[in-house]
């Protein structure tokens, strides 16, 4: 076997000891990402006391249906979101900003901030003190 041959099998033996599975695990990485867990950082204290600034949590994204990557359209439909519950959500205004916020109403709630209080199908919400 001559230099360049034994030069070409070593080239393709470490394309495939070190660079087929690390491109192998980066896809699998990258689909895991967009269609099952994602881990989000809390930016801020707008969730304080149940989330504080630094907070670490991994989203299930299959639970409310996974979407196509780059749209809005969901491959199927999971359940809904129940109020109480914690989500993640692209803010409306700036596409490239995530929010985590509590679901306070679902589909067909009357929603009002009157006095600084929270009313829910015009009733108050009541105060939980957790800190």
């Amino acid at each position: 076997m001559s230099d360049s041959q034994q030069e070409s099998k070593n080239k393709r033996s470490i394309y495939k000891e070190y660079v087929e599975p690390f491109l192998i695990a980066a896809v699998i990485a990258l689909l895991i990402r967009q269609f099952v867990v994602q881990a989000f950082k809390i930016p801020s204290a707008s969730m304080v006391p149940t989330l504080r600034v630094g907070d670490h949590l991994l989203v299930n994204k299959f639970i409310y249906g996974p979407r196509i990557p780059f749209t809005d359209t969901r491959i199927f439909a999971g359940k809904e979101p129940k109020r109480g519950e914690i989500i993640v959500f692209r803010f409306p205004l700036d596409e490239g900003k995530d929010f985590i916020k509590r679901v306070v109403g679902v589909p067909g709630d009357k929603i009002q901030i009157r006095n600084g209080r929270l009313l829910i199908n015009d009733a108050p919400v009541p105060l939980v003190e957790l800190g």
